[in-house]
Protein backbone atom coordinates (compact mmCIF):
# COMPACT_ATOMS: atom_id res chain seq x y z
CA UNK A 1 0.00 0.00 0.00
CA UNK A 2 1.18 3.49 -1.03
CA UNK A 3 2.98 5.45 2.25
CA UNK A 4 0.32 8.60 0.84
CA UNK A 5 -2.89 9.36 -0.72
CA UNK A 6 -2.99 12.69 -2.91
CA UNK A 7 -7.13 13.35 -3.47
CA UNK A 8 -6.87 15.03 -6.29
CA UNK A 9 -9.47 16.94 -8.45
CA UNK A 10 -7.60 17.87 -12.41
CA UNK A 11 -6.59 21.35 -12.99
CA UNK A 12 -7.18 22.54 -8.97
CA UNK A 13 -4.72 23.64 -6.30
CA UNK A 14 -4.38 19.40 -5.80
CA UNK A 15 -1.42 20.39 -8.34
CA UNK A 16 0.53 21.69 -6.08
CA UNK A 17 1.22 19.29 -4.23
CA UNK A 18 0.83 16.34 -6.37
CA UNK A 19 3.59 18.08 -7.94
CA UNK A 20 5.75 17.85 -4.51
CA UNK A 21 4.78 14.62 -4.67
CA UNK A 22 6.67 13.91 -7.62
CA UNK A 23 9.49 16.09 -6.87
CA UNK A 24 10.47 14.22 -3.78
CA UNK A 25 9.59 11.09 -4.95
CA UNK A 26 7.20 9.41 -2.90
CA UNK A 27 5.16 6.21 -2.55
CA UNK A 28 2.05 7.83 -2.94
CA UNK A 29 -1.04 6.93 -4.88
CA UNK A 30 -3.71 9.65 -6.72
CA UNK A 31 -7.80 9.37 -5.79
CA UNK A 32 -9.55 11.58 -8.35
CA UNK A 33 -12.73 12.83 -6.95
CA UNK A 34 -15.61 15.08 -8.25
CA UNK A 35 -15.71 18.48 -6.11
CA UNK A 36 -19.28 19.42 -7.05
CA UNK A 37 -20.82 15.94 -6.51
CA UNK A 38 -24.18 15.54 -4.60
CA UNK A 39 -23.12 12.49 -3.56
CA UNK A 40 -19.34 13.34 -2.34
CA UNK A 41 -16.73 10.01 -1.98
CA UNK A 42 -17.04 9.18 1.93
CA UNK A 43 -13.34 8.83 2.40
CA UNK A 44 -12.87 12.27 0.64
CA UNK A 45 -15.01 14.07 3.00
CA UNK A 46 -13.83 12.48 5.71
CA UNK A 47 -10.19 13.77 4.47
CA UNK A 48 -11.61 17.23 3.69
CA UNK A 49 -14.81 18.16 5.30
CA UNK A 50 -15.22 20.96 2.64
CA UNK A 51 -14.72 18.89 0.00
CA UNK A 52 -12.10 20.97 -1.62
CA UNK A 53 -8.66 19.67 -2.76
CA UNK A 54 -5.78 18.70 -2.22
CA UNK A 55 -6.12 16.67 0.91
CA UNK A 56 -3.44 13.99 1.85
CA UNK A 57 -3.48 11.08 4.19
CA UNK A 58 -0.77 9.48 5.09
CA UNK A 59 1.54 8.02 8.26
CA UNK A 60 0.81 10.93 10.17
CA UNK A 61 -3.28 11.19 9.39
CA UNK A 62 -5.19 13.67 7.36
CA UNK A 63 -4.19 16.93 6.41
CA UNK A 64 -6.14 19.57 3.80
CA UNK A 65 -5.15 22.92 2.83
CA UNK A 66 -2.63 23.79 -0.12
CA UNK A 67 0.28 25.35 1.97
CA UNK A 68 -0.14 22.92 4.62
CA UNK A 69 -0.16 19.85 2.39
CA UNK A 70 2.69 21.37 0.31
CA UNK A 71 4.82 22.43 3.24
CA UNK A 72 4.31 19.21 5.12
CA UNK A 73 5.30 16.91 2.36
CA UNK A 74 8.29 19.11 1.90
CA UNK A 75 9.21 18.71 5.28
CA UNK A 76 9.15 14.75 5.45
CA UNK A 77 11.65 14.64 2.86
CA UNK A 78 14.34 17.21 3.58
CA UNK A 79 17.28 15.79 1.29
CA UNK A 80 14.93 17.49 -1.46
CA UNK A 81 15.91 20.80 0.00
CA UNK A 82 12.41 22.30 -0.66
CA UNK A 83 12.37 24.02 2.69
CA UNK A 84 14.47 27.12 4.52
CA UNK A 85 14.96 25.53 7.74
CA UNK A 86 14.85 27.51 11.03
CA UNK A 87 17.90 29.12 11.59
CA UNK A 88 18.22 30.63 8.06
CA UNK A 89 18.23 34.07 7.53
CA UNK A 90 15.75 33.25 4.49
CA UNK A 91 13.18 31.36 6.52
CA UNK A 92 10.72 34.37 7.94
CA UNK A 93 10.64 35.17 3.99
CA UNK A 94 9.98 31.37 3.63
CA UNK A 95 6.60 31.27 5.29
CA UNK A 96 5.97 34.61 4.41
CA UNK A 97 5.83 33.68 0.56
CA UNK A 98 4.04 30.28 1.32
CA UNK A 99 0.94 32.40 3.16
CA UNK A 100 1.13 35.26 0.91
CA UNK A 101 0.31 32.87 -2.01
CA UNK A 102 -2.58 31.44 0.08
CA UNK A 103 -4.05 34.43 1.81
CA UNK A 104 -3.80 37.15 -0.83
CA UNK A 105 -3.52 35.66 -4.19
CA UNK A 106 -5.69 32.47 -4.03
CA UNK A 107 -8.65 34.06 -3.07
CA UNK A 108 -8.54 36.41 -5.83
CA UNK A 109 -7.45 33.69 -8.59
CA UNK A 110 -10.59 31.17 -6.80
CA UNK A 111 -12.95 34.45 -7.84
CA UNK A 112 -11.53 34.65 -11.77
CA UNK A 113 -13.06 31.04 -12.00
CA UNK A 114 -15.64 30.69 -9.58
CA UNK A 115 -17.48 34.07 -8.78
CA UNK A 116 -20.84 32.43 -8.40
CA UNK A 117 -19.09 31.44 -5.03
CA UNK A 118 -19.62 34.54 -3.55
CA UNK A 119 -22.92 36.04 -5.27
CA UNK A 120 -25.83 34.29 -7.82
CA UNK A 121 -26.21 37.61 -9.65
CA UNK A 122 -24.37 37.20 -12.83
CA UNK A 123 -24.09 41.12 -13.15
CA UNK A 124 -22.62 41.42 -9.57
CA UNK A 125 -20.64 38.24 -10.25
CA UNK A 126 -18.52 40.38 -13.19
CA UNK A 127 -18.17 43.51 -11.17
CA UNK A 128 -16.49 40.54 -8.57
CA UNK A 129 -14.22 39.70 -11.37
CA UNK A 130 -13.28 42.79 -12.38
CA UNK A 131 -12.20 44.19 -9.20
CA UNK A 132 -10.51 40.82 -8.18
CA UNK A 133 -8.19 41.57 -11.49
CA UNK A 134 -7.37 45.01 -10.03
CA UNK A 135 -6.04 43.45 -7.11
CA UNK A 136 -4.24 40.56 -8.94
CA UNK A 137 -2.80 43.46 -11.33
CA UNK A 138 -0.79 44.46 -7.94
CA UNK A 139 -0.35 41.27 -6.28
CA UNK A 140 1.41 40.11 -9.72
CA UNK A 141 3.63 43.02 -8.88
CA UNK A 142 4.93 42.30 -6.04
CA UNK A 143 5.48 39.06 -6.53
CA UNK A 144 7.34 40.05 -10.06
CA UNK A 145 9.40 42.19 -7.90
CA UNK A 146 10.09 39.20 -5.32
CA UNK A 147 11.51 37.03 -8.17
CA UNK A 148 13.55 39.67 -9.38
CA UNK A 149 16.98 37.92 -8.20
CA UNK A 150 15.34 34.46 -9.64
CA UNK A 151 14.41 32.52 -11.24
CA UNK A 152 13.02 30.93 -7.86
CA UNK A 153 11.80 32.92 -4.39
CA UNK A 154 15.72 31.94 -3.23
CA UNK A 155 17.86 31.45 -6.03
CA UNK A 156 18.67 29.04 -8.25
CA UNK A 157 16.70 26.21 -6.40
CA UNK A 158 12.95 25.90 -5.84
CA UNK A 159 11.23 25.89 -2.45
CA UNK A 160 7.71 25.05 -1.46
CA UNK A 161 5.97 28.77 -2.42
CA UNK A 162 7.56 28.03 -5.78
CA UNK A 163 5.63 25.30 -6.40
CA UNK A 164 2.90 27.14 -4.85
CA UNK A 165 3.11 29.68 -7.04
CA UNK A 166 3.63 28.09 -10.72
CA UNK A 167 0.62 25.49 -10.44
CA UNK A 168 -1.33 28.86 -10.20
CA UNK A 169 0.39 30.76 -13.16
CA UNK A 170 -0.33 27.91 -15.45
CA UNK A 171 -3.86 29.63 -15.72
CA UNK A 172 -3.45 32.18 -17.73
CA UNK A 173 -6.77 33.55 -17.36
CA UNK A 174 -5.95 34.96 -13.62
CA UNK A 175 -3.34 37.95 -15.81
CA UNK A 176 -4.86 41.16 -16.97
CA UNK A 177 -5.39 39.93 -20.90
CA UNK A 178 -4.33 36.60 -20.17
CA UNK A 179 -0.68 37.55 -20.63
CA UNK A 180 2.00 36.61 -17.91
CA UNK A 181 4.95 38.18 -19.99
CA UNK A 182 3.54 41.61 -18.46
CA UNK A 183 5.75 40.51 -15.22
CA UNK A 184 9.21 39.20 -16.89
CA UNK A 185 9.86 37.53 -13.73
CA UNK A 186 6.86 35.66 -13.46
CA UNK A 187 7.03 34.40 -17.10
CA UNK A 188 10.68 33.85 -16.44
CA UNK A 189 9.82 31.69 -12.67
CA UNK A 190 6.55 29.54 -14.90
CA UNK A 191 9.30 28.01 -17.27
CA UNK A 192 11.59 27.20 -14.85
CA UNK A 193 9.21 25.32 -12.99
CA UNK A 194 7.47 23.76 -15.89
CA UNK A 195 11.03 22.82 -17.18
CA UNK A 196 10.79 20.76 -13.78
CA UNK A 197 9.84 16.83 -14.79
CA UNK A 198 7.99 16.71 -11.75
CA UNK A 199 5.78 19.66 -13.13
CA UNK A 200 5.34 18.45 -16.70
CA UNK A 201 4.45 15.17 -15.14
CA UNK A 202 1.68 16.40 -13.39
CA UNK A 203 0.65 18.96 -15.79
CA UNK A 204 0.30 16.40 -18.07
CA UNK A 205 -1.76 14.15 -15.57
CA UNK A 206 -4.15 16.37 -15.17
CA UNK A 207 -4.91 17.62 -18.60
CA UNK A 208 -5.36 13.87 -19.20
CA UNK A 209 -7.94 13.67 -16.51
CA UNK A 210 -9.77 16.78 -17.50
CA UNK A 211 -10.52 15.45 -21.30
CA UNK A 212 -11.50 12.13 -19.83
CA UNK A 213 -14.51 13.68 -17.85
Amino acid sequence: MPEYTLFCAPNTYAMCAHAILEEVEADYETRWVELFSETPDPEFLAVSPHCRTPALLGPDGALFETGAVALYLAEQFPVAELVIPPGDANRGAFLQWIHYLATTLQPDVIIQFHPEFYHADPDLQSALKAASMQRLTGVFKTLDAALDGGPYFFGKRPTVPDFILALQTVWDVIFPHGDINAYPNLARHRDAMCNRKSVQKVLSQHKKESMQR
